[in-house]
């Protein structure tokens, strides 16, 4: 009677082991089911993620290469306008010489030195 009631023992233990174990099965299941889920959702969040750095990336060389331009565009003006200050100092210059020469032909002519003088 001692070994039936322990064999009766052993056999509910042993069903509600079997039926624990079904249900942790059917949990772990339902976890690695939810667990794809997430993988799949970090993925298109990784994805999505890469698809920004590299659009920032983008935008951020476009805009390098507009101020780029501006820069070589911005120099290129502001040399050609000193070259033209500097042609047009040239002129002037010029003109003050050959009127200075004037100047010292008309005040070393001596008969011209005479009338000044005289």
């Amino acid at each position: 009677m001692i070994i039936g009631i322990f064999l009766g023992m052993v056999m509910v233990l042993g069903i509600l082991g079997v039926i624990v174990m079904v249900r942790m099965y059917s949990n772990i299941k339902k976890l690695k089911r939810k667990l794809g889920y997430q993988e799949e959702i970090n993925q298109s969040i990784y994805r999505r993620i890469d698809e920004i750095d590299q659009m920032i990336n983008r935008r951020i060389d476009n805009e390098v290469d507009r101020v780029d331009k501006m820069y070589t565009e911005t120099n290129r003006y502001i040399n050609g306008r000193m070259e033209e200050t500097s042609r047009n100092f040239d002129e002037v210059y010029q003109q003050m010489d050959s009127r200075l020469d004037k100047l010292a032909n008309k005040l070393s002519n001596p008969v011209k030195k005479d009338l000044l003088q005289g």
